[in-house]
């Protein structure tokens, strides 16, 4: 389960009444206590998303595990107060500086994450493929390389390091099917 970051918003005429923002990780959270038109809620909510975030990135990189870095890249948010301008911004929320926040956190999970998808998916074929299997990998950017050989063949397949953060376990059994069916 990610991180939860909570907005307290409650709608009023002409704008909203931002009470605070918490994150779920070390509960962190800002007291914000103001009435904001309309026209200013927007970059609002956008500059309190970004603060609480790298408030949490700050205290994960003096203290965070590997499963802290996850849980920070799979952050959800939550709307307290059923807000509907909240639900309207953050309905297809895109936001290069937080963007850019996620990916650097991204990075700093990205060969722990590769590596346990690569043992396991070692495991996974040498346990179901009646041959010798070759496994290798490698980070290239933002996307894991995985190579097979077996039985006289090899097979490359490319997973986005994003896509194990958002469903670990359907890439890994995509992925697998993937292999297992052609050496099958």
């Amino acid at each position: 389960m990610g991180m939860q970051v909570s907005f307290f918003v409650e709608d009023q005429p002409g704008g909203g009444y931002f009470e605070k923002v918490q994150a779920s990780f070390f509960e962190e959270e800002e007291k914000i206590e103001s009435y904001y038109p309309k026209e200013n809620l927007d970059e609002i909510l956008d500059a309190a998303l970004l603060r609480i975030l790298r408030n949490v990135f700050d205290t994960l990189e003096k203290i965070g595990e590997v499963e802290d870095y996850l849980q920070f890249l799979d952050f959800k948010i939550e709307n307290i107060y059923d807000s509907a301008f909240v639900s309207k911004h953050f309905l297809l929320y895109k936001n290069p500086e937080v963007e850019k926040l996620l990916d650097h956190v991204l990075m700093e999970v990205a060969d722990p994450l590769s590596e346990g998808y690569f043992e396991s998916m070692i495991d996974y074929l040498e346990t179901n493929i009646d041959d010798e299997v070759f496994v290798d990998f490698r980070l290239n950017g933002e996307e894991l390389l995985l190579e097979v050989q077996s039985q006289g063949k090899k097979v490359s397949q490319i997973e986005p390091l994003k896509q194990l953060v958002i469903d670990y376990d359907e890439s890994f059994d995509r992925v697998a099917t993937e292999f297992l069916e052609s050496f099958i």
